[in-house]
């Protein structure tokens, strides 16, 4: 009697067991999660504050007479000078444009353009072709079909039998002569 009552026992301990190791796992994961995500947030927002950081210093220094003081990171920047910025800005633009390397890629770029408009200058003319032969074809077609004559082409003459031809001579003195008797 005793077995009978331990059992459902072990069966129950059995089930809450397996039960409590999925609660337990299930726990692991989402303190796994919502871990990640803090530590994925703050990584965030640590990189926007270091950008919007930059940000702020970079706008400061362009256009320091544009912000208040209280936005500038130092009072005391030194006056942009705009007119040797300009002055480095064209000679730079100047260097590149002279560079041998930069001509010969704007002549090939210009070369490439003009194969370009060559083969679709070639394209189109193909097609105004292809569609002239279809509007020829077109009317063609259009044209009520014409009777044909029937052409009688010349027959050899046939040569007649020579077995046939003497029994139609032997057949019609055979005839007169039967329709004589008769």
């Amino acid at each position: 009697m005793r077995l009978k009552h331990v059992l459902p026992l072990r069966k129950e301990v059995s089930m809450h067991f397996i039960l409590g190791t999925i609660i337990l796992a299930l726990f692991i994961l989402a303190i796994r999660v919502i871990w990640h995500t803090l530590k994925s947030a703050r990584l965030w927002f640590s990189q926007h504050w270091a950008l919007w950081q930059t940000a702020r210093l970079r706008q400061a220094s362009v256009m320091p007479a544009l912000l208040p003081p209280r936005f500038t990171a130092q009072n005391s920047l030194p006056a942009t000078d705009w007119e040797t910025l300009s002055q480095t800005v064209r000679q730079g633009i100047l260097e590149r444009n002279n560079r041998p390397t930069y001509r010969l890629e704007t002549l090939d770029i210009e070369l490439q353009v003009k194969q370009k408009t060559q083969a679709i200058m070639l394209a189109d003319i193909e097609i105004a072709k292809l569609q002239l032969s279809l509007a020829q074809a077109q009317e063609l077609l259009a044209q009520p079909a014409k009777k044909r004559r029937k052409t009688q082409v010349e027959v050899p003459a046939k040569r007649p039998n020579p077995a046939s031809e003497l029994r139609k001579a032997l057949g019609s003195g055979k005839e007169g002569s039967r329709s004589a008797v008769h």
